[in-house]
Formats: C-alpha cells, sequence, structure tokens
C-alpha cells in the first residue's frame, strides 16, 4: 500500500464508523461538536507529509502544528470546558499557538530560520501580553499599564538583531 493512501484510507473508515453508529442511534457527538476534528486531521496529515514524505518542508511543519493546535483548543470549546463567549477572554491563544508554530519551523529548518524565530518571540510576546490583559494577570490595570510598555518592543528588536549577527545569516 502507498504511504499517500494510508491517510485517506483511514479517514473513510473512521467517517463510515461514525455514520454506521449515528444511523444505528448511538449515541455520539453530533457535528456541531465534533468538527474540530477536520483542522486537527488536517494538521496530523501535513506533519505526517514533513515525516514520512519525500519533501522537507519546514512550512509543512508551521500549518501542520497551527491546525492540530487550533483542532485541539477548538474540541477544548466544544466538547470541553470551554464555550464560544469564552473566546472573547481566550483569543490570545491563537496567537501563542501562532508562536508555537513559528517555533516548531524554526526547530524543522534545523535552528537556522531566523525569520520564523524572531515571529515566534513576537507571537509569544503579543500572545502574552494579550493573555494579561483579557485575564487581568497584572491586576485591574494592566489594560492602563500595557501600552505604556511600547519602549519594550524596541528593546526586544534590538535584541533579535543582535541575536541574529551573532548567530549568522538568515536561511533563505
Amino acid at each position: 500500500m502507498r504511504k499517500g493512501t494510508i491517510i485517506p484510507a483511514l479517514f473513510l473508515i473512521l467517517l463510515g464508523a461514525y455514520f454506521l453508529l449515528s444511523e444505528l442511534g448511538i449515541g455520539i457527538p453530533g457535528w456541531d461538536r465534533i468538527w474540530p476534528v477536520f483542522p486537527l486531521a488536517g494538521g496530523l496529515a501535513f506533519l505526517g507529509g514533513y515525516v514520512f514524505g519525500s519533501r522537507r518542508d519546514p512550512g509543512l511543519v508551521f500549518v501542520g502544528t497551527a491546525a492540530t493546535l487550533v483542532g485541539l483548543w477548538f474540541f477544548f470549546i466544544t466538547l470541553g470546558p470551554l464555550e464560544y463567549r469564552d473566546l472573547e477572554t481566550w483569543w490570545p491563544v491563537f496567537v501563542l499557538i501562532g508562536s508555537v508554530a513559528f517555533l516548531a519551523q524554526w526547530i524543522a529548518a534545523g535552528f537556522r530560520d531566523w525569520g520564523a524565530l524572531f515571529l515566534a518571540l513576537v507571537a509569544l510576546a503579543v500572545g502574552g501580553a494579550g493573555l494579561a490583559v483579557t485575564l487581568q494577570l497584572l491586576g485591574p490595570e494592566t489594560r492602563e499599564l500595557l501600552p505604556r510598555l511600547w519602549p519594550v518592543l524596541i528593546v526586544l528588536m534590538g535584541l533579535m538583531m543582535l541575536l541574529r549577527a551573532l548567530l549568522g545569516k538568515r536561511s533563505q
């Protein structure tokens, strides 16, 4: 069996099993609760393509990681303790997912794609600041405090430039 047919075959088996259980009246969650399986499966397919495929493109790792984590995050909403209205508070998680995906891409590129590392660190800072604001981790005055810390961005940019200069050229 070719590697390219394994994932579609498994998808059809699982889809058929879901419809069979539904037809037999066995209580299984509806599509409104299990739809995150699609970005999750897509992400795993991209990661599988990177690991098992002939094309070792770090971009596959970025997309695979981001889609997998988005699928898992939405399962926390559709099946878990959170609800859709909680996205108003937890939206920075999507920025943090981007950070993790860029970090995974940097690792897959052999720790040489400094642009991906830079974006990972920027997304980490933005996502962390967003969570600090929405969860009021620094107290109720957080919304007033964070805008005054904008010079930290200049310091971070300088640190990243220094890191790039010390560690070598950015990979193409």
